[in-house]
């Protein structure tokens, strides 16, 4: 998909969760519906930071936040995924220039995020239709960490619905 994703409306404007308190993550079993494995952006509005924000600031949001991820954003276009894991890698490949005496500019979100086009990305209805099980294959499959599910509203237009973390699903169905 080409076109700009912009961010799902939430049901409720109450929908908000207190800062770093992880949401009830229910045992899974293989069975059962995807939809159950996916962080849902109408229920839990996605995090979101600016294409230009300092990795430093970056690091401290995902902390502050307890999040793993953040949509990044320019406008009211979502145009890419930074993952904690990007952000990490990112802090140490600039601490160890900064050791070396190579001094550079701090490395902004835009810079280390997964552009949407690279993203891997799967459509509502498709998991709306899937199990566990499914899930599972496609992870194995494609060896990501992440799915950000896609909701397609227009020919030209498509927004983030959720996000499914292959670890978080991992450790549902270990539980």
């Amino acid at each position: 998909m080409n076109h700009p994703y912009l961010l799902a409306t939430p049901a409720s404007p109450l929908a908000t969760r207190s800062l770093r308190l992880r949401p009830l993550q229910p045992r899974l079993v293989a069975s059962d519906p995807a939809v159950r494995a996916m962080n849902d952006f109408l229920e839990n509005p996605p995090r979101t930071i600016a294409d230009d924000t300092g990795i430093e600031l970056i690091i401290d949001e995902m902390f502050r936040l307890g999040v793993r991820a953040f949509l990044v954003v320019r406008e009211a276009s979502v145009i890419g995924v930074l993952t904690a894991e990007d952000a990490s890698a990112a802090r140490e490949a600039r601490r160890a220039t900064l050791r070396k005496g190579v001094a550079g500019l701090e490395p902004r979100a835009v810079d280390i995020m997964t552009p949407t086009h690279d993203v891997p990305a799967i459509d509502w209805q498709t998991v709306q239709d899937a199990r566990i099980s499914d899930l599972l294959e496609i992870f194995e499959a494609t060896d990501v960490r992440y799915l950000v599910v896609i909701q397609t509203e227009t020919a030209n237009w498509c927004t983030v619905r959720g996000l499914i973390y292959r670890r978080r699903l991992e450790r549902q169905l270990r539980v």
